[in-house]
């Protein structure tokens, strides 16, 4: 499921280009004053890319992992300029849920539901070379995952750690106005975190790879 998302969210992201570089290129904005702020809000889906090893009292269960839903939630992000083509930005989310459902032997059992809230703080480069509409950049930066909440299912007093990741980013933005425009962007979070808990009594651990996608899109306002 996740992989169909992040190819559909890669053909928009395409399509999106050449839609704002031909179809709006006669409507490109005249030049006007640096505007060094921006903020960027819309859409934001979290897409995991998810694996874990388990034990039971100790001991690794083979063939056990965890799988986490998908989200969809509301996104936001703050950046700033230094000049038109360096840029640095904080970006955040409505904090969703996922549940953690059990494959192999535990396939199909919920064993929890965690509430969490991701932020990235990232460093990009903007291409400015093909004209206001149409304005790829690329980046890199860190993540630091914030666990709010976790609710119990099959595990109970089920914990799961705050964690930090490297992340990978590209994305396209479109200047329509002097203060308004578009962007879709793409983040690659490499994820590792730690979860603990009891499953029948005995005590459990986890060590899961997440390593989510975090597509947006929406509506740019500079400042």
């Amino acid at each position: 499921m996740g992989k169909r998302y992040i190819a559909t969210a890669a053909l928009a992201l395409f399509l999106s280009g050449q839609v704002h570089a031909a179809d709006l290129g006669s409507a490109a904005p005249e030049a006007s004053v640096f505007r060094p702020w921006y903020i960027h809000v819309g859409a934001m889906g979290v897409i995991f890319d998810e694996g874990a090893s388990i034990t039971l009292g100790g001991t690794p269960v083979p063939g056990v992992s965890a799988t986490a839903d998908d989200n969809f939630t509301v996104g936001f992000e703050v950046g700033y300029r230094f000049t038109p083509n360096i840029a640095v930005s904080f970006t955040a989310g409505f904090p969703p849920s996922t549940t953690l459902t059990g494959t192999g032997p535990l396939a199909g059992i919920d064993l929890g539901r965690v509430t969490y809230g991701p932020a990235v703080l990232s460093a990009h480069y903007h291409f400015t070379n093909f004209g206001p509409l149409f304005q790829p950049y690329l980046g890199a930066g860190v993540n630091y995952t914030l666990v709010w909440n976790e609710k119990d299912r099959a595990v109970r007093d089920l914990k799961v750690d705050n964690a930090f990741g490297f992340v990978l980013q590209a994305g396209i933005e479109s200047d329509i106005s002097e203060h308004w425009g578009s962007f879709v962007d793409v983040k690659k979070i490499f994820l590792t975190t730690d979860a603990t808990g009891l499953v029948g009594g005995v005590p459990a651990t986890a060590d899961i790879d997440l390593n989510p996608w975090i597509l947006m899109g929406g509506v740019t306002y500079r400042f």
